[in-house]
């Protein structure tokens, strides 16, 4: 029996690995072959955040590898170049587009990367900054879906004036009505809070929600983040307006997910915030960040 099991395991991993491609294979014909991407960086160092969603995205590309492409790349470039050569080789289009990437408070902006290139509210309708990019626009229409995954990627606060820094507003919905015109009309999504990448980021669920456990984030400095968690901006280009806050999450294909409650819907986590918020002390945010990043 002990021989038995592992390979009766096996079996079961390829026939739903089969089923899976089948499913997707019909989706994308139906579709009119459309294919989801997940872009994440190339790490020079281990970093926990990008290795988990990497890590996650990889083992779901095993059971959806005719429609979930996962992309690591050093640059847009990079990352362009390999999307393009399946695009062409496949024949289609774009589905969904979901870039994995950390936001950076410190910046006092809404942002995201790939390799070492910012993409911001100005950057974006830059042509120069997005030489790349835009060559993706073709493959895009008002069908396709892009996923800012960063920290803030979509916030709309202003950050109040802190000793030599003045007042600054963080700009994510104009980051996201930029990346939705760079990219033919697509619906664009993005945080105005914490994006986690904990276990279950591509099942459906809140994954994506919550708030991180380092002693930094409960600082006062965060409040905004803090009163928003969960809370997704959806831009429509084919609308031209903003929809309503909703909670986004990853299918186990790609796909962007609107979840049909908001995190903070939720008494539970209601409950668990107004907790945390108490607990909060000025000076767990170290201010010399800032000036680290001029």
């Amino acid at each position: 029996m002990k021989k038995i099991k592992p390979l009766l395991l096996l079996f079961i991993i390829v026939a739903m690995t089969k089923a899976t491609e089948a499913q997707d294979l019909q989706e994308t014909n139906r579709a009119g072959k459309r294919l989801n991407f997940v872009v994440s960086p190339k790490q020079k160092k281990f970093d926990a955040a990008p290795f988990s969603f990497q890590l996650q995205a990889r083992f779901m590309k095993l059971f959806h590898k005719r429609k979930l492409h996962v992309i690591i790349a050093t640059s847009s470039e990079e990352a362009v170049n390999k999307i393009l050569a399946i695009l062409q080789k496949k024949n289609a289009m774009i589905g969904n587009l979901w870039f994995d990437s950390h936001g950076h408070w410190q910046r006092r902006r809404s942002l995201f990367e790939i390799g070492d290139e910012e993409f911001n509210y100005r950057t974006i309708r830059d042509s120069l900054s997005v030489a790349h990019l835009q060559k993706l626009a073709t493959y895009c229409d008002t069908n396709t879906s892009i996923g800012i995954g960063s920290c803030y990627g979509g916030a709309t606060f202003i950050l109040p004036a802190i000793e030599t820094f003045p007042e600054q507003r963080m700009n994510g919905d104009s980051l996201m009505m930029g990346v939705s015109s760079l990219f033919n009309n697509a619906t664009v999504y993005a945080c105005e809070s914490f994006v986690l990448t904990g276990p279950g980021i591509m099942n459906a669920g809140y994954a994506l929600c919550g708030s991180p456990m380092r002693k930094k984030f409960k600082d006062p400095i965060y409040a905004p983040v803090w009163e928003r968690l969960g809370e997704w901006n959806c831009y429509s280009g084919k609308q031209g307006r903003f929809e309503p806050r909703v909670s986004v999450s990853l299918n186990q294909d790609g796909s962007i997910y609107v979840k049909g409650k908001n995190y903070l819907g939720f008494a539970k986590n209601k409950k668990k915030l107004s907790k945390k918020l108490t607990a909060f002390k000025r000076g767990n945010y170290n201010i010399a960040s800032l000036y680290r990043n001029i």
